[in-house]
């Protein structure tokens, strides 16, 4: 039986290394930014609670639950998509003889084995099935925001008025929340396209993981969606 270290090469696992560490890295530096309001996710927090104070006020909240179900819906189709690319990526090991000969017939692409195949494969459902996971969560997330929603008092019938704006702070954490959850999969769908750049040759793997955080960089915290956003 095989090692690892026998079925992938030492630039293999340096490319290995490189996409780890970039999408953890990205995430964890993501997630700082976001609690100092430096980044997208972060500015659209607050833009979220305000969402919620406005709504205390409204005696009809239809746009608001409708708001929340659009968000629901995004996350739910993203989920499921990742289950059809799973059980697609389950169907390529079932082929993987054919694949690695078809692989190999092109001289300009690293000659690849089986097994070698077998990982990349496998890599990808654990790419895609950390999307799932965290869509799903979203998905759970943005419904029980709806519960809580749905709890918030009228206008005018509440003897006590700060019960509506601690419920609707409430909302607005779960609905982050759950956006944060959403952003976790999004970012796992971005790399599962980088991670798909191992196939051609462990150095496209380093280049397109490098090329996505790049990518997410910019758009979160220098695009012109992060300037219209930012308060004056």
């Amino acid at each position: 039986m095989n090692t690892l270290t026998q079925i992938l090469s030492p630039l293999d696992i340096m490319a290995i290394a490189v996409f780890v560490v970039a999408w953890l890295g990205y995430e964890l530096f993501g997630e700082r930014a976001a609690e100092r309001g430096a980044n997208l996710s972060g500015l659209m927090q607050g833009w979220r609670g305000e969402w919620m104070m406005a709504s205390v006020h409204r005696d009809n909240r239809i746009i608001d639950i409708q708001i929340l179900r659009s968000l629901a819906g995004n996350s739910a189709f993203l989920a499921s998509t990742s289950i059809f690319v799973i059980g697609g990526l389950a169907a390529m090991i079932g082929g993987s003889e054919h694949a690695v000969l078809i692989l190999n017939g092109f001289d300009y692409l690293l000659e690849t084995t089986q097994d070698r195949f077998g990982l990349m494969v496998g890599a990808l459902i654990v790419v895609f099935i950390n999307a799932f996971f965290r869509l799903a969560w979203s998905l759970r997330l943005h419904n029980n925001a709806a519960v809580v929603l749905g709890s918030v008092p009228q206008p005018g019938t509440s003897d006590d008025p700060m019960i509506a704006q601690d419920r609707a702070r409430v909302v607005a954490r779960v609905a982050t929340l759950a956006a944060r959850h959403y952003n976790g999969g999004m970012h796992a769908y971005y790399f599962g396209l980088a991670a798909c750049a191992w196939f051609l040759h462990p150095v496209a793997l380093i280049a397109a993981s490098l090329w996505v955080v790049a990518i997410l960089y910019r758009r979160e915290f220098i695009s012109r969606a992060h300037q219209a956003l930012e308060r004056k």
